[in-house]
């Protein structure tokens, strides 16, 4: 933990942590059973891939810390929004050892090598007036700010959560300027593979536009028309590392998906892009989370068919109505998949509302012995 001399509440949560908290990860986690507190409390903060273990048994069992995570009243703390009994509140907290895990970890790689300069030495007139007293010591330069320091200072104000801890060695490769440029949009970024991409040499547009990850998702249409230029489409799943919801066995198929989603039709494009709030990564992944679900011929029958955009209509409708999950691919299959699942092939949906307006269709259907058909769903 940084120095935390002049708040004495951060001096009791690091002396929480160092102390009766570090002791329940000895007892609970093999690697660390056998070490000094110290040993362990250092272990633990100098590994990201460590840390983020103790936070997951921290979170899925709070019974552990029922004696040693307490409020004001010596009772247990499990609510990140609960005040400690040191006043700061437990989110505060998590967020105090996220920064402090990143300081440590810039410290080590950013500057390991770097050197105090060497000062030119006085002349020797100098030398001996400052030896008779005849003239003051010159002052010592000050000290360069060191490469972790700069960028600790630029991102200190964004690390807070639990799910950050696994991209600490994704944020050190990154500038202090890009950080600064990146503002609260950080942590819309939960992928190492996204803090990669924009971490590269010129991802970020010369012209002053955001980098393509960021952008609006107008930015992956061709100019003037409602169609996906594949390219661009193709740059995205790259920095996005999209190519993760195929076999590894199968790298063909990543471009051949590209290819084939860029194929979807202007009115999917309209109907789907506002749905997905305009967002590039989430327009992007729900395309490519679509074709590896449904396969490819269903996705061509319903994405990319002049007059079968009925049913991405309606799955638009559901699309705008859910609370948008974050920006993680994980997070977005999760949402996805189920909604996915509840579109209907031909335009027949479980409410039937396509078959109000289709009398002709409920005869046939009744015709087949069918008052009302079994549904077919798009997932097959």
């Amino acid at each position: 933990m940084p120095s935390s001399q002049s708040d004495p509440k951060v001096e009791a949560i690091r002396s929480a942590l160092e102390g009766p908290v570090i002791d329940v990860f000895r007892r609970e986690v093999d690697e660390l059973r056998h070490l000094p507190r110290a040993a362990a409390y250092d272990l633990v903060m100098n590994d990201p891939r460590m840390l983020d273990r103790c936070l997951r048994l921290f979170r899925s069992r709070p019974d552990l810390f029922r004696e040693v995570v307490v409020d004001g009243g010596r009772q247990p703390v499990s609510e990140d929004h609960a005040l400690l009994a040191c006043g700061r509140t437990l989110a505060e907290a998590v967020a105090l050892v996220v920064r402090a895990s990143a300081r440590r970890y810039f410290r080590a790689r950013l500057d390991i090598r770097a050197r105090p300069a060497s000062s030119a030495r006085p002349a020797l007139m100098s030398r001996l007036g400052v030896a008779l007293g005849l003239s003051a010591p010159p002052r010592p330069a000050p000290r360069p700010r060191s490469r972790s320091d700069a960028l600790y200072r630029a991102i200190r104000d964004y690390l807070h959560f639990d799910w950050q801890v696994l991209l600490i060695p994704h944020y050190a490769p990154m500038s202090p300027a890009l950080v600064t440029n990146l503002g609260p949009r950080l942590l819309e970024i939960r992928e190492a593979a996204e803090l990669q991409a924009l971490a590269a040499p010129g991802v970020t547009p010369q012209d002053g536009r955001p980098p393509l990850l960021l952008d609006v998702a107008n930015r992956l249409l061709m100019p003037g028309r409602d169609a996906i230029d594949a390219e661009i489409l193709w740059r995205v799943v790259q920095q996005m590392d999209l190519a993760r919801l195929f076999s590894a066995e199968e790298p063909s198929r990543v471009r051949r998906a590209v290819a084939q989603v860029s194929a979807i039709h202007g009115d999917a494009i309209r109907a789907l892009m506002p749905a997905l709030g305009g967002d590039t990564r989430r327009f992007a992944a729900f395309l490519m989370i679509a074709f590896s679900t449904l396969g490819e011929q269903r996705f061509k029958q319903d994405f990319c068919q002049e007059g079968q955009t009925h049913a991405v209509r309606a799955l638009a409708e559901r699309l705008a109505a859910a609370e948008p999950p974050p920006h993680s691919l994980e997070a977005m299959r999760a949402a996805y998949q189920p909604l996915l699942s509840t579109a209907y092939a031909g335009g027949v949906e479980v409410e039937g509302r396509v078959l109000k307006t289709r009398p002709d269709l409920v005869k046939a259907l009744g015709a087949l012995g069918a008052s009302r058909p079994n549904p077919v769903s798009v997932s097959g």
